[in-house]
């Protein structure tokens, strides 16, 4: 349960404490409209490790703007675990449960500003595994408009809309209230970003082009206002990042079923495979697992779990996912082969992205968007 217990540790960060009373995660734009346009204006969603579970069915956790073709901005609160990226793919399409394999794309690793704590600097990166399937956000690092306040934004995001539905690119106009150095504040005119807009896109035109300006932080409960983080003032960090994935793009190989991957002993989870992670085994060692899994490998071929052996999605096969001491003809013998043997399995780091949607409230009434 290594991984499941960091990112449990390490949830949805705290608001300041002056903010904590009247805050909540950003979800999907509220009073707003389907958005045909941007797209590279993307929803992130979790992926289940298990057969059965389908793609299409993920819910969403954040939004991102494609800037770079293997670069997705985000808030740093969506990224902000070093592991829960490896089970995070990037959807290019207006409706995630419509989008073919080609429109989703893993993630291979998250990077957050190193100014960011909670309510400050709230920029993020994820780093995909392979080029988008659509062209980058064309952006810059134009100053803020100086006469911004009173001026109308418009938010773009996939989180849940008025009738609590998501997954679907929404986007609508708000009003620009308040600017600070690096951040910027609205007001609903009429739409706002809600929960699982975090992390998307806001825009304000200038000469009559929508120009990226900020990203979506934290807004109030009733998802009436909203704070954003700055891009011109971060724009030095997410052009580091786009320079470096340009210079030394990420080469990890693909999940492949067949290879004994208890003995991919790994130091980061660069090391491993996309789809898998490194996690630690008993005695110190570790090596690479299908990401949100303990340590482990892949059995025989299955449709379902059998015994405490769950069932995971293995490129485009079903396999049994074994203990790294455990051969799969032990298993047979203790009659676990075809019928299974009841209960259930190990605990993927994925239930915890779900449980994220499902209760997205804090102590105190505050929540993250």
């Amino acid at each position: 349960m290594g991984l499941l217990l960091a990112v449990v540790a390490c949830g949805p960060p705290d608001v300041p404490a002056a903010q904590e009373a009247s805050t909540t995660a950003r979800g999907a734009v509220v009073d707003g409209a389907p958005e045909p346009g941007f797209p590279a204006v993307a929803a992130i969603v979790p992926v289940s490790p298990f057969c059965g579970e389908p793609d299409e069915a993920a819910p969403v956790l954040c939004t991102g703007t494609l800037v770079a073709p293997r670069v997705v901005l985000t808030a740093a609160h969506c990224v902000e675990n070093a592991d829960a990226p490896q089970v995070f793919s990037v959807v290019f399409a207006a409706e995630t449960a419509q989008a073919s394999a080609a429109q989703r794309v893993p993630v291979v690793e998250g990077r957050l500003h190193p100014a960011w704590r909670p309510g400050v600097s709230d920029v993020g990166v994820l780093i995909l595994a392979a080029d988008a399937p659509v062209a980058p956000l064309a952006w810059d690092a134009a100053a803020f408009p100086a006469d911004a306040v009173g001026r109308l934004a418009r938010v773009v995001g996939f989180g849940v809309d008025g009738q609590g539905v998501s997954g679907l690119r929404r986007g609508g106009l708000a009003r620009i209230t308040s600017v600070e150095a690096g951040a910027f504040s609205i007001d609903a005119a009429p739409a706002m970003s809600c929960g699982g807009d975090s992390g998307g896109p806001v825009f304000i035109e200038e000469d009559g082009t929508e120009r990226l300006a900020g990203v979506t932080s934290f807004g109030d409960l009733t998802c009436t206002t909203g704070t954003n983080a700055r891009v011109d003032a971060h724009a030095d960090f997410i052009r580091a990042v786009i320079d470096d994935v340009s210079r030394a793009p990420p080469i990890r190989p693909l999940l492949d079923p067949e290879v004994e991957v208890c003995a991919l002993r790994c130091e980061a989870h660069a090391d491993c495979p996309v789809g898998m992670a490194c996690v630690a085994r008993p005695g110190g060692a570790r090596s690479c697992a299908v990401a949100g899994l303990e340590a482990g490998r892949f059995g025989p071929a299955c449709t379902r779990a059998h015994g405490e052996q769950p069932c995971v999605k293995a490129g485009s096969a079903c396999r049994l996912w074994l203990p790294c001491l455990e051969p799969p003809e032990e298993i047979v013998a203790r009659g676990c082969g075809v019928a299974g043997c009841g209960g259930g399995g190990l605990l993927p780091l994925v239930l915890l992205a779900w449980g994220r949607i499902r209760h997205p409230w804090r102590p105190g009434g505050a929540r993250r968007r």
